[in-house]
């Protein structure tokens, strides 16, 4: 008797249809015989891949033993399948992967997929939203679904897809992305103990609230320290590219903006150019050329820093988040804060995003109660 082992999938090649399978530990790709028309299409709907695999061959005495699916070589699939196509650029096929192994694949271990369940994904959803941030656990969801859409669509392996389910749909993943940030005590603690180069790039982190993707490009004739002026004109983008921005060009964030700097930080830059490691860089790294990407830095200057000053690390990008939280309570203008951070003015993300009172400690809501008191008998005077 005659074992087939594989699920088998049709294939469309130009106006052919061909069936892919496995009998007997072989591959086979064959062709059936039969061109692409409407009356065709529908007969690869009702038609099983190794059967009709099996009869090309000339075997007629049967037993199917479906194989399993796995998840993991058929999620590696679509995902390679979208890059070759150049639909993905290379540093979102990187977090694609990155997700689909620590979001996905953890999660679900060797279950095949075809036995991933609604009720499986529902889960898995609820997990991610109690432990990871809002953009991924949307990413992990919508390349999951792309997943089962591909084993579905383009494979023909199930004949279902969960994602599709009133369950699934159902998940709440509208909620507000909670806004990490640094308190001001710990923003204080990072600058006091910080030094060298990496105490310039937190002090231009902190301070003006800049996107690390601009910090790590700045050049030293970006500078006019008669002014006291800082010329931000490029930025790095998610291919790693350093892109230059102008007036007339400053890029969907705008990337081109000119910012005065505070003295403590013009006497800050002001020494490290006397040490200065690059006479066009103001970061470089162990090679001598700008960082490729921030995760080095947080990876062996900011998460070691934080672990020495007993401060959990709530990501680089948080800073930024900091910078416009302090500004706000702070009582600076929104505009104003939108002018240093490249957000657009009048934006609702710097509010809604970036803005948070977790910013504040204890002490500091003391005081602005307080601030507030006085402001209120200034106008209603009342006893004690």
């Amino acid at each position: 008797m005659k074992y087939i082992k594989g699920d088998g999938v049709f294939k469309i090649r130009g106006d052919k249809i061909y069936v892919h399978g496995t009998i007997n530990g072989k591959f086979y790709r064959k062709s059936t015989g039969k061109k692409v028309s409407p009356v065709t299409k529908i007969w690869i709907t009702k038609q099983d891949p190794l059967k009709v695999l099996a009869e090309i061959l000339g075997i007629h005495s049967l037993h199917i033993e479906k194989a399993k699916t796995s998840l993991k070589d058929i999620g590696h699939e679509a995902i390679e399948l979208q890059y070759s196509a150049k639909r993905i650029t290379e540093r979102h096929h990187r977090d694609k992967l990155s997700i689909f192994k620590n979001l996905i694949l953890s999660h679900f271990e060797d279950i095949p997929l075809e036995e991933i369940s609604a009720k499986n994904i529902v889960d898995l959803l609820n997990y991610l939203k109690d432990n990871y941030s809002y953009t991924r656990v949307k990413f992990a969801k919508n390349l999951f679904n792309s997943i089962f859409k591909y084993a579905e669509k383009d494979l023909r392996i199930i004949s279902y897809n969960p994602f599709d389910s009133m369950s699934v749909d159902s998940v709440d993943l509208s909620w507000t992305a909670t806004t990490d940030v640094y308190t001001t005590l710990e923003v204080s603690s990072i600058l006091k103990g910080s030094y060298g180069w990496f105490k310039v790039f937190l002090d231009l982190s902190c301070k003006y609230g800049f996107r690390p993707s601009e910090i790590i490009v700045l050049k030293w004739q970006d500078i006019d320290f008669e002014n006291g002026l800082l010329h931000l004109i490029r930025a790095k983008n998610t291919d790693n590219i350093i892109v230059e921005f102008s007036s007339k060009n400053k890029g969907n964030k705008n990337h081109f903006r000119t910012i005065p700097l505070f003295d403590s930080t013009l006497k800050l830059l002001k020494s490290y150019y006397e040490v200065r490691p690059s006479k066009e860089w103001i970061f470089i790294n162990k090679d001598s050329k700008p960082f490729v990407q921030s995760q080095s830095i947080i990876d062996y200057h900011l998460k070691p820093l934080l672990k020495e000053l007993n401060i959990k690390y709530k990501t680089l990008y948080a800073l930024r988040r900091s910078y416009a939280s302090i500004m706000k309570f702070s009582n600076d203008k929104l505009i104003e804060i939108q002018k240093v951070m490249g957000h657009a003015e009048g934006s609702l993300v710097t509010e809604k995003h970036y803005i948070s009172e977790n910013i504040l400690t204890n002490e500091d809501r003391k005081n602005q109660s307080k601030r507030q008191e006085a402001l209120f008998n200034s106008l209603v005077p009342s006893e004690n």
